[in-house]
C-alpha cells in the first residue's frame, strides 16, 4: 500500500492490525480515481463479494458511472465478513475523499449492517435498493407466472409519476397480494420507487455495476491478497490508458 501511494499521485490507502498485529481491514482509493470521480454523477454503488482464499473475507467495491453510462470503480476495502462494524469502517474511509453533501445518491442491496452504515457516516446522502434484488425477493412469494411478477414489479419501480405509480401498485397488489404485502412490510417505497426517491439517482436502479466488476475479478478473487490487488490495479490502469488513447484520437480529429 505505501508503494500504492508513492507511484500513483494522490492515491489513498489504510492497513488496520488488530492487538496482535494481525491484518484486520485493508482500503485503498486509487489517486486517478479520486480526480475522475468529480466529473462523475454522484451516485456510489456499494457491493460486497466474497473471497475464495482459505482465509475466508470479503471484498467491498465501490463504484461509479460517467455520464456516457460507463462503470466506473472507486474504492476498494477487504474486511474479515458482511458486518455493521466492517461496512462502517469502509464507509468511514470513503468519507475521507467524499464529502457528506446533498445530492450524493448510495444504491446496494439490502444488508442491514450496511444501510446502518450508510446512515451513520452520510446522513444527508440518500439510499436506495437494488431493484434487481427486490424483483427476485418477490418472485418467491408467488407460486406461478414468477418471472411475469417480477417484470410487473419493475415496471411499478420505473414509474416517473405518483399517479403512473399508484395505478401500476394497485394493479400489482390485486394480482399479487403476497408480494405487495411482503414489498409494503419490508422496505419504505421511497427506497425503490423512482417516483418517489429523495435523491437524483439518473438511470442508476440496480448493484449492476459493482457486481459487474466482481465477474471481471472472479478468478482473481482465489489470489492473495497482494496478487488479487495486482490484478485489480492492472486493470483499472489498463481501462483508464484504453480510455485516454480513445480521448486523444478523438480530440485529434476534431484538430484536423
Amino acid at each position: 500500500m505505501h508503494m500504492l501511494e508513492q507511484t500513483n499521485i494522490g492515491t489513498r490507502t489504510r492497513v488496520v492490525v488488530d492487538e496482535a498485529n494481525k491484518f484486520k481491514y485493508l482500503f485503498f482509493f486509487l489517486g486517478a480515481s479520486i480526480e475522475g470521480f468529480r466529473a462523475m454523477r454522484k451516485v456510489l454503488v456499494v457491493d460486497a463479494t466474497h473471497l475464495k482464499t482459505v482465509y475466508g473475507g470479503v471484498l467491498f467495491v465501490a463504484t461509479a458511472q460517467d455520464p456516457n453510462h460507463h462503470h466506473y470503480p472507486i474504492a476498494f476495502g477487504v474486511a474479515d465478513g458482511e458486518k455493521y462494524e466492517s461496512w462502517l469502517w469502509f464507509m468511514e474511509q470513503l468519507k475521507s475523499e467524499i464529502s457528506d453533501l446533498p445530492g450524493l445518491v448510495f444504491l446496494s442491496d439490502r444488508n442491514k449492517g450496511l444501510i446502518k452504515a450508510v446512515h451513520q457516516v452520510f446522513p444527508q446522502a440518500a439510499h436506495g435498493y437494488c431493484i434487481w434484488h427486490l424483483s427476485q425477493n418477490v418472485k418467491g412469494y408467488v407460486r406461478n407466472n414468477r418471472e411475469t411478477c417480477a417484470f410487473k414489479f419493475m415496471e411499478c419501480t420505473h414509474a416517473y409519476t405518483e399517479a403512473e405509480f399508484l395505478v401500476l401498485y394497485d394493479a400489482f397488489g390485486r394480482k399479487y397480494p403476497s408480494a405487495a404485502e411482503y414489498l409494503d412490510r419490508s422496505c419504505e417505497q421511497k427506497k425503490w420507487a423512482r417516483c418517489y426517491f429523495e435523491g437524483v439517482r439518473y438511470n442508476v436502479d440496480t448493484t449492476n455495476s459493482a457486481e459487474s466488476f466482481n465477474g471481471v475479478i472472479k478468478d482473481a478473487r482465489k489470489f492473495t491478497l497482494i496478487l488479487m490487488f495486482d490484478f485489480i490495479i492492472g486493470k483499472i490502469a489498463e481501462w483508464f490508458n484504453k480510455h485516454r488513447k480513445e480521448h486523444d484520437s478523438h480530440l485529434q480529429s476534431i484538430i484536423t
